[in-house]
């Protein structure tokens, strides 16, 4: 095998722009097929990029000319197609969170262990050269031995639709701060031993009849003592903002918002810019890095950056804070 021939499953906003990555981005790798419930969709989308088009995943599963998987469907639905297309001999990537808790995503974990197949989970931050460059330094020394990582991630809008729901999506945990809880553990190289979780619905009444947070600060305990503090809310007026810092014994690291400065004006309050990208543009090529390390993964029969096992873990953490926030007090995470 020299290439891998893909088949994207799900084709919304994450699923398109896989879509597109495949087609011009990724060298060693050729878009063979899409696949979406929607019919229309599937046929418009296979006709448009001239591959072939299903909208009855198991068909996909048995194509002999796929090799591997996107899985870029609503999270409820991801066990089921991951564990099929194992099954059936296929490669995975599949999109984060890898299930809604971590009950389901430790059958998938399981089944890997029983396959010699790779399945990677789609956590692109740790593609993005900044997040790359401050893991480079932490792991030189450049800041002494890491003591304390504070980390703030705001969301311009809430999730709608199926995603608005935690048991479809696992939640504010689940579905944004999983995110926030893989850079953590890949940044430190450490795990997270015990959560505790203040928060609530301040914005969004609907998510308050979900069942779901709209805002939450999460404090954190490593391995050895090492702090964190990790803040998600879903209603940012000015943008899409992250922002991560990590302090060390002899310094510190930060990785700021990303601005889109090429649009900017001055009035008699200041100068203001056009804002901060959506995550889509902000990590534009941390999407395309991420499908080619999981593309040479396949072809040199190597273990993918982001296993199935970090998503998995990220999950064990998402259900801790969900137990600490019901019950108000400092949740073990168990893994």
């Amino acid at each position: 095998m020299n290439h891998v021939r893909y088949a994207v499953i799900g084709l919304g906003r994450i699923g398109r722009l896989h879509c597109e990555t495949l087609r011009s981005r990724v060298d060693k790798a050729e878009l063979a097929a899409v696949c979406d419930v929607s019919e229309d969709l599937a046929r418009s989308m296979g006709e448009k990029l001239r591959v072939a088009w299903y909208s009855d995943y198991s068909k996909v599963l048995v194509d002999p000319n796929i090799d591997a998987v996107i899985v870029a469907t609503p999270t409820f639905t991801h066990k089921d197609i991951v564990l099929e297309a194992l099954k059936e001999g296929k490669h995975v990537f599949v999109e984060k969170p890898l299930t809604p808790s971590s009950d389901e995503a430790r059958e998938i974990v399981s089944s890997v262990g029983k396959r010699d197949l790779k399945v990677m989970v789609g956590y692109q931050r740790r593609f993005d050269y900044v997040y790359r460059d401050a893991k480079r330094r932490i792991e030189e020394g450049a800041i002494g031995r890491p003591v304390c990582l504070v980390d703030i991630a705001r969301d311009p809008q809430p999730p709608s639709g199926w995603a608005a729901d935690p048991r479809l999506s696992g939640g504010i945990f689940a579905d944004m701060l999983t995110h926030d809880f893989d850079m953590a553990r890949w940044l430190l190289d450490l795990e997270v031993s015990k959560v505790y979780v203040s928060g609530g619905s301040f914005f969004y009444n609907d998510l308050r009849i979900f069942g779901d947070v709209d805002f939450a600060n999460v404090m954190l305990e490593f391995e050895g003592g090492v702090q964190g503090f990790i803040q998600g809310c879903r209603r940012s007026v000015y943008g899409y903002d992250l922002r991560t810092e990590i302090l060390g014994t002899d310094g510190t690291i930060s990785i700021g918002c990303s601005f889109d400065h090429s649009l900017y004006y001055g009035t008699s309050d200041g100068v203001k810019f056009r804002g901060a990208p959506w995550f889509e543009r902000r990590f534009y090529e941390a999407y395309i890095e991420e499908l080619k390390s999981f593309t040479e993964a396949v072809l040199t029969d190597s273990t993918p950056q982001v296993t199935v096992e970090d998503g998995y873990k990220a999950l064990c953490i998402s259900d801790a804070c969900w137990r600490s926030f019901r019950e108000g007090k400092a949740i073990p995470v168990h893994y």
